[in-house]
């Protein structure tokens, strides 16, 4: 039986992962036809806590072979003497492979895993599926050019299928050559659906502005306690030039990279003022585009959080550090030119303030614009589909 292998994913405690998988399964179930559906997971327990297994069955990156077995110890025999960290990584991706053959569609789905200087995992995965005769499709990615060297450009030339989720990375892609079977399509997660949750008595809907922060805002040359100071004074400003209410609205939730230990730093001192509150619950990626779904305006440093922003027609100013930040807004608005400001250009309290000034001055064109734009760019992302539905008829 043919089946489908999600790999790459790097755990749900990111509802953006999260949410990448599931506006995936959604528009590939209508085709599936009873083939059973694999994750390849870097967290099963991040997983299991949002119940993906409901549809897919959930198989973890983990070394299987105990310590001082033949092949642990093989591995750090090649590690020591050659260099070679490829069998470790081959030890702690073993399940995943015996999961690829040539009834298989191996689809990559870590979006902006290859924007990473540490690509080896996804090569060796790719070439193991391509080795066992599995089709592969590189989904829904991003991708910087500063880290494409001879080794990325030849893995990616071997891919089956490789769908942009952005402009930028298409048109990328196009100029070095890797132009087979190269498509354009919005994330999937665009196509995501949104679950109904209480919400807290201090929201008011449709006058709340979402504010999403995340560790990635201490990348500009600011000093940490500066950028604190930055957001603090940015929702004093909220305050004091509108009569909205103000939530703080996380998105990831690891350990290494935790938008609530943020958060909390920013919110201190606000803990009284009835107007401003966070969001502290764990919700599903689903949970949380409610959320976001029913504030008048959003501000986000987390790509899918303001994903979850733009599907849902909320005016958003996007707090990016990626080509994909700049690409998504660029294809929605024909411009990332104040959809989008650099975190790395942040110099004062100002840039903040002066940026969202923009969208607050231009919400009613923001959103007319986003309610014309998006059922399109929604029904695109779900025909992207019929892209991987083709991949896994096709005969080896």
């Amino acid at each position: 039986m043919k089946n489908v292998v999600l790999y790459s994913h790097g755990g749900s405690g990111n509802r953006g992962c999260e949410a990448i998988v599931r506006g995936t399964f959604k528009i590939m179930k209508e085709g599936l036809n009873n083939h059973p559906v694999y994750l390849g997971s870097l967290n099963k327990q991040e997983d299991l806590d949002v119940e993906l297994s409901k549809d897919m069955g959930i198989v973890p990156y983990e070394n299987y072979v105990k310590r001082k077995s033949y092949e642990h110890l093989r591995a750090v025999v090649k590690n020591r003497l050659f260099g070679n960290v490829d069998s470790y990584i081959t030890l702690a991706q073993r399940n995943l492979y015996k999961l690829f053959n040539e009834d298989s569609l191996a689809v990559s789905i870590g979006g902006d895993n290859y924007c990473y200087t540490d690509s080896k995992w996804l090569y060796l995965s790719h070439k193991e599926a391509k080795k066992r005769r599995a089709k592969t499709a590189l989904w829904g990615c991003s991708l910087e050019e500063k880290n494409m060297d001879e080794e990325m450009i030849t893995d990616l030339s071997q891919y089956d299928l490789i769908v942009a989720r952005e402009s930028l990375t298409y048109e990328l892609l196009q100029r070095k050559g890797i132009t087979r079977n190269t498509k354009l399509y919005p994330d999937p997660a665009f196509q995501l659906d949104y679950e109904t949750v209480e919400l807290p008595d201090s929201f008011v809907e449709g006058n709340t502005i979402g504010v999403n922060v995340s560790p990635y805002i201490f990348k500009s040359d600011l000093s940490k306690e500066q950028v604190i100071a930055m957001y603090r004074s940015f929702i004093h400003h909220l305050l004091e030039e509108t009569d909205a209410s103000v939530v703080f609205i996380p998105h990831v939730f690891w350990d290494h990279s935790n938008d609530l230990e943020v958060i909390r730093e920013v919110y201190s001192g606000f803990e009284g003022n009835k107007r401003v509150f966070l969001i502290d619950k764990p919700y599903n990626c689903m949970q949380m585009k409610y959320v976001i779904s029913k504030c008048r305006m959003f501000i986000g440093a987390r790509t899918h959080a303001t994903i979850a922003a733009y599907s849902t027609c909320v005016p958003t100013l996007v707090l990016g550090y990626s080509v994909k930040s700049r690409g998504i807004a660029r294809d929605i608005f024909g411009t990332e030119q104040n959809m989008v400001i650099a975190v790395q250009s942040l110099k004062g309290k100002e840039d903040l303030i002066e940026a969202f000034n923009y969208i607050l001055h231009n919400e009613n064109d923001i959103r007319a614009h986003l309610r014309n734009i998006m059922p399109e760019y929604k029904e695109r992302a779900g025909r992207a589909s019929h892209e991987l539905l083709e991949l896994l008829k096709r005969k080896s």
